[in-house]
This record gives structure tokens, sequence and C-alpha cells, in this order.
């Protein structure tokens, strides 16, 4: 499958394999995986002028394989290494300069991110000229880079501003994906934390949503989705469980037929299989999700339920819903966070890591765990809305194959790599080429 992707080229395959090799060493050669990203980077750069596709997929594997969040790992004594901040921010700059320089404004779409963006602009103005209204620096900076991102996806006019090559990209986080098993199956320790900590690893659903929809072999869908899951487990992070199953509930519904009831059936039966093959933290973060499903049907009181699933989320909901319908709309502006008067993250603890000290003392809080609640805290829920509206109405109806791709890959990264500069900028590439694409078949 992969020499026929590939075309028989020898040298993409050689460069795939030995990036994911060492790229994914965290364990036994965690100097050297964390630098691997310049690899790609290198490569990207050398096929820039003469291969413009080429050298951008080689730049998304290098953002990809850097690390930006590490952690402790399986070993005692060993924690995972991040990627210098030198490395990630040459790759950023790198790739923002790309989309730049290629950029093109279209002055007649101005007007989408003005309609999307003036309300949540002026609340941010109004909040310089409150002498007691808090703007935290760091949340300020990424919701202007937001900003810059969005204006510029909105308005772009060059088809061909990040053209990357899908099968590439499949290869390479399929072989990414074996090694991460591996990883799995000989080194994990769930004592330890997790397999991975990068906040743009749930990129290794990619293989899976693009077998689900250009593979005719459904042996090769179901092995996918076995690999998947078994990765998914390793990585111990319910959020992007839930998203994957999201999306691909979304996906069926839309083609209700026997064929979809026995893909179904099959997904059921594979995580089934992935979730009894070993007794770990991951098979426990794993059940916690298919338990959400069943308090979610089996409760009595919907929200009480919610509650105990993860009250958390549910308490930042409450935080979000009790304000006035203009803060709910439009956001309380760039930067800014939310005052808990009423106690409703109270429980939560100082050794927990869901909020920094300074939040739990002072009561403002302004990192959130979910997209929703995060960005519709300063964005607006209405922003955050119209978003998620664009790409599940092209998940269900568009006639599009690769229009449906990307819709599905950006609603997994969008819940699930929101939170950081490598996933905003992952983000940004996938929409430029979403929403460059028509709706035909």
């Amino acid at each position: 499958m992969i020499n026929n992707i590939l075309k028989n080229d020898s040298l993409q395959r050689i460069n795939l394999f030995l990036i994911a090799a060492l790229s994914s060493q965290r364990y036994l050669l965690p100097d050297i995986s964390v630098l691997v990203c310049l690899i790609p980077l290198i490569i990207g750069i050398i096929y820039l002028i003469e291969n413009q596709k080429l050298g951008n997929t080689y730049f998304i594997i290098a953002l990809f394989t850097c690390v930006d969040i590490g952690g402790p790992g399986a070993d005692f004594g060993l924690t995972f290494k991040e990627t210098p901040g030198l490395i990630r921010y040459l790759i950023y700059f790198i790739i923002l300069s790309v989309i730049l320089i290629r950029y093109k404004i279209d002055i007649q779409k101005i007007w989408i991110p003005f309609l999307l963006l003036i309300m949540p602009t002026i609340v941010t103005l109004s909040n310089f000229f409150d002498i007691n209204f808090t703007i935290n620096s760091a949340i300020l900076r990424g919701d202007i880079f937001v900003f810059i991102m969005t204006f510029l996806v909105l308005t772009n006019s060059n088809k061909r501003i990040f053209h990357f090559d899908n099968r590439i990209l499949f290869v390479f986080i399929i072989f990414y994906g074996f090694f991460e098993i591996i990883n799995y199956l000989l080194y994990y320790d769930y004592t330890m934390g997790y397999l991975n900590y990068q906040s743009i690893k749930s990129l290794i659903v990619f293989p899976l949503i693009y077998s689900l929809i250009f593979a005719k072999s459904n042996p090769i869908k179901l092995i996918l989705f076995l690999c998947t899951a078994i990765v998914l487990v390793g990585y111990t992070t319910r959020m992007i469980i839930v998203s994957l199953i999201l999306t691909l509930l979304i996906y069926y519904f839309a083609r209700i037929n026997l064929k979809s009831l026995i893909a179904g059936l099959a997904i059921c039966i594979i995580m089934g299989i992935s979730i009894l093959s070993r007794q770990d933290q991951g098979i426990e973060e794993t059940i916690k999700v298919l338990a959400m499903v069943q308090n979610l049907i089996s409760g009595d009181n919907f929200f009480e339920s919610l509650k105990l699933i993860d009250p958390w989320r549910f308490g930042e909901l409450q935080l979000l819903f009790d304000r006035d319908l203009f803060s709910i709309l439009f956001g309380e502006g760039f930067g800014s966070g939310i005052f808990d008067s009423k106690g409703y993250l109270i429980f939560a603890d100082f050794g927990q890591t869901a909020y920094s000290e300074k939040e739990l003392t002072s009561g403002m809080f302004y990192n959130m765990h979910d997209l929703w609640t995060d960005y519709g805290l300063r964005f607006g829920l209405l922003f955050i809305i119209i978003f998620l509206y664009d790409v599940i109405k092209n998940i269900i109806f568009s006639k599009n194959h690769f229009k449906t791709f990307y819709a599905m890959l950006i609603l997994v990264l969008a819940l699930c790599a929101f939170f950081s500069s490598a996933g905003i900028i992952l983000i940004t590439l996938l929409y430029l080429n979403y929403i460059q694409i028509g709706n035909y078949d």
C-alpha cells in the first residue's frame, strides 16, 4: 500500500521512515528525538523553491515532530524533554513566513472576519480604558495570534498558499503510529504519565480519517482503526477519543445504510478489543469515555450526570453561561479571564494540574479545558458556533471528499489542539486548504 502511494519513491520512504523512527524515540533517545524536527525542516527548505507542495508537507512533519510539551517519562528519573525554544519558534516562523509571502488579500472577503471579530475587538478596546480590568498578557498575545490567523484564512485568495501532499503525510503518520505502538507495548508505564504530551498529537488520527473516505479496502480501514485505537489508549487523552468518536458519528449519521451500520459495529468491536488489550491507566481513561455515554443515557438528571462525569468542565460551563447575553455571544475581550464569584470551581485543589496556583488563589480563571469555554469566554460563543457549524455542515452535506476529509480533521484538531501555538498553526494550515475547496464531486 505504501509503495503504491509513494509510487516507488525509495528516497521518500527512507526519509519518512527515519524521521518517524527517530522522532518517536523519547524513551531510548530522548536527547535526539527532540531535535529530529530539524531534518524535515531542512528538507522542506530544500524543496521550497522547486517543489512547494512537497516542501510544505515536510514543514508540517517538522511541526508535528517538534516537541512543544514535555512531561514525566516511564522510568524513574526520566523526563520527556522539549524541543529547544529557538528551534520551535524557528519552525513556527518559517511556516508563518511562507503563509505571509504567498498570501493574497481578497478585498471582497474582508466583511467576513469583520463581522466575526468586530464585537470582540470593541470589547477588548473598551477593557483597556477600565482601570479595574485585569488582562493576562500571555493570553492576550495568543488571542491576537488567533485574530491574525482568522483574518488571513478568511481573506486569502491564493488557492495554493500552503498546499501539501496528503499521501506523504498519510504514510509518515502510519510510520509514526507504528513506532508509537512499539513504545506503548515495550516502554510505556502509566504510573509516570502519558505516552505522548505533544499538543498536536491528535494528528495521529489522520490516516484513519483519510482511509475512511478514500480507501476502498475495508480490511485496511479496520487495521488502521485498531492501530489508532491502541495509540489513543496509550495517549490517555479522553478528548481525542471523544472528538474522534463524535466526528465519526457525524460522518456516518449522514450516510446511514447497511455499510455504515457494519462499519459502526466494527468500530465498537475493535475499540473493545483495544480496551481489553492491556490493563493500565489508558484503559481506565477509555472506560471513562464509555461511562460518559452510559451516565448520560441512564441518568435521570442530564446536568447532574454531566457534572459527575467531569466537574471541572461542568464548572467552566456554569461560569460561561452565568453572564449576560451580550458577554455570552461576544465574549469578554482578548486576554480576559472570568472571576468565579459563586464558587463553581471551589473544589479544585492546588495539587491538581487543571488550573495554575495563581488562578486558584485569586479565583480569576483564564485557561479553560474546551474550545467553547476557552475561546468562547474571550471571542464569544457566536464565533465558536459559526466555526463549528461550518465544519460540521461540510462533514454532513459536502459532496467533495476532500472537503469532508479536511472538515473532519479540523474538527478533531480544533477540539484537541486549540490551546497551543503549534495547534493554531496546524489548524490554520488545514483551514487554508479546506476553505479553497469547492462543493463539487
